[in-house]
């Protein structure tokens, strides 16, 4: 790298004072710091769950093992709803599949951060996805139904007649161009 090129490199804390002029960056900072005391709660609470999940499974398999054993006593299954499928849990795999969550929970944690944090989770976000996932089923029925599709450029030019792939079009150049800026 040459003297010209170290010059323009950015330091870290240059890198973070332009993230910070950014208007939603210091938006969410500020939504963080707002926060702060309930965020550090969650946070511990979380942690002091992981840390204490094997123990928690632990109690749990125990709890299930005593309904199981009280199942005996009729007057014990009849007042709990449900309780004769409680014979069919398997307790290891239950709580192996406790022990293997929380772990995954732990490394996923910054995703999942990341995730609630971000627009996704917006009511108008999950409405789209979820038409979005109507069209992907309706779309794999339709193409099994009739497999063949339009052959040829001249074909696939036709199809733009129906105004439900004129909106759907529509719609994915939209995604582009606001994607498009995001990615400025």
């Amino acid at each position: 790298m040459t003297a010209h090129a170290q010059a323009l490199e950015l330091s870290p804390s240059e890198r973070v004072r332009a993230k910070l002029d950014d208007p939603r960056v210091a938006e969410s900072l500020n939504d963080l710091l707002d926060h702060a005391d309930l965020l550090a709660i969650l946070v511990s609470g979380l942690d002091g769950l992981m840390q204490r999940s094997d123990e928690i499974s632990d109690s749990l398999t125990a709890a299930i093992r005593e309904f199981k054993g009280a199942a005996g006593d009729p007057s014990l299954a009849s007042s709990i709803p449900g309780f004769e499928s409680l014979r069919s849990v398997d307790l290891a795999g239950l709580a192996e599949s406790f022990a293997t969550l929380s772990d995954k929970v732990i490394v996923a944690t910054p995703a999942l951060n990341s995730l609630l944090g971000s627009r996704l989770t917006d009511p108008q976000a999950t409405e789209v996805l979820t038409q979005l996932g109507d069209a992907l089923v309706e779309a794999k029925a339709d193409a099994a139904r009739d497999p063949r599709g339009p052959k040829g450029l001249f074909a696939i030019l036709k199809t733009t007649k129906d105004p439900d792939v004129i909106r759907g079009l529509g719609f994915l150049l939209q995604v582009a161009k606001a994607f498009g800026r995001q990615l400025r």
